[in-house]
């Protein structure tokens, strides 16, 4: 790379959804990767106190507002400057997403803000940029590319960025320097749509780092049994029918507590619900934590479950991370069937598989493995075998690294 800088494009940050995100650059960057980090959204989730004011040690290079004066400055630049890398961008854009009135109006908003991060971008020597979703911070990217004239990539996931609209991603599976998927099913999608790109798309998971992770046996496992539970308060999750699943189990007489981490729009009506179902002394809501106080409980955990359910929106999970490091802990885990957990799980060898949207289902699922030692033993090793061999983020973010460490090189020469 010869010291060529490259610009991750973030949709906010800090943020509790994307701690996976955050685990790659910073890994890339220990490996000495000149990695400037842009937030397309001015916004803060805040686990932690120190959040309110910093970014975690690392310098963030915010989104400009629409009403400053660097987004006319920038954009009077590249009129002057690349009036035709500019207009073409725009157009390309505008007949993209003529058919997503949603994804249009975002993609409008953010060409701006493209603008001026461009701008920055060229001040700082970029050579090139990534984005770290597939639907907008790539079209950000893809922007920036045509502005600069350098080569870009993105990261596709799952339904939100993936599935949900696939308004423009053909175009920028095409023009993408190289492309990285998280699990196998991404990679075929964004296949198919690119048949001719294919060969440039490549899985690599996420992957945990296993050295921040309490290795099996180490962490005392808590008494009454606990199911852990780890997601956004939302109607997806599936935190109803867990909390119906949970109901079950105490009318049977099942010992266990359920916790559940996280917050979101859907938080005070699941807080109504556990108290209708008289699950007052069963079930907590324990909010945000912090990273490592997630995986204490994770450790901790007798079984970590997650009842998701693909909506409307098609906004549905990839491969887990959660998942992912209940198995490293060597905790076993129940989740509802999909395309990420077939693939985690290689279709229930790894752990229990329920249809979506089965409270009945999932609280026999449940309980059975509350019951059964030798199964939950087996599986705690089987799982932590798995996540070794495939989800070692470190063996992943070789893979990362030698992509942008070709960039300098003609595309035909890239991993």
């Amino acid at each position: 790379m010869s010291g060529s800088r490259i610009a991750y494009l973030l949709t906010a940050f800090p943020t509790v959804s994307e701690t996976f995100v955050e685990g790659e650059f910073r890994a890339l960057m220990q490996r000495g990767l000149p990695i400037d980090l842009y937030s397309t959204r001015n916004f803060r989730e805040i686990v932690h106190p120190s959040d309110r004011e910093g970014d975690r040690g690392l310098e963030i290079q915010r989104s400009p507002y629409l009403f400053g004066w660097e987004i006319p400055q920038a954009a009077l630049y590249f009129l002057l400057r690349r009036p035709l890398p500019t207009l073409g961008s725009l157009l390309a854009i505008v007949a993209g997403n003529a058919a997503s009135p949603r994804y249009l109006a975002h993609a409008l908003a953010l060409f701006p803000k493209s603008l001026v991060f461009a701008r920055r971008m060229q001040q700082r020597g970029t050579r090139h940029v990534h984005g770290t979703w597939a639907h907008y911070p790539a079209t950000v990217a893809y922007t920036i590319s045509r502005l600069l004239g350098i080569s870009y990539s993105f990261t596709g996931h799952a339904g939100l960025d993936v599935l949900a609209d696939q308004s423009f991603l053909a175009a920028k599976v095409k023009g993408a320097r190289f492309v990285l998927t998280c699990q196998n099913a991404t990679r075929a999608s964004l296949g198919r749509l690119a048949p001719d790109s294919a060969a440039k798309i490549h899985t690599i998971h996420h992957g945990v780092a296993l050295s921040q992770i309490p290795p099996p046996g180490t962490v005392p496992r808590a008494h009454p049994p606990e199911i852990v539970s780890v997601g956004r308060l939302t109607p997806e999750k599936g935190f109803l029918d867990l909390l119906q699943a949970a109901s079950r189990m105490a009318q049977e007489g099942v010992e266990f507590r359920l916790r559940i981490f996280g917050t979101g729009p859907q938080g005070p009506a699941l807080e109504r619900e556990k108290d209708r179902l008289g699950l007052g002394r069963v079930v907590s809501f324990e909010g945000v934590a912090p990273h490592p106080e997630i995986l204490q409980a994770l450790a901790r955990a007798t079984i970590v479950t997650l009842a998701s359910y693909p909506p409307p929106n098609l906004y549905m999970d990839g491969i887990a991370n959660v998942l992912v490091e209940a198995m490293a802990c060597g905790t076993p885990v129940v989740s509802t069937e999909y395309e990420g957990s077939r693939e985690l799980l290689q279709g229930g060898h790894l752990g229990s598989l329920v249809p979506p949207r089965d409270p009945r289902l999932l609280a026999e699922a449940l309980r059975g493995l509350l019951t059964d030692a030798l199964r939950r033993e087996e599986l705690s090793r089987r799982g932590r075998e798995r996540v070794e061999r495939d989800f070692d983020r470190e063996r992943g973010v070789d893979s990362v690294e030698a992509l942008f460490r070709q960039i300098d090189k003609p595309a035909g020469n890239s991993i």
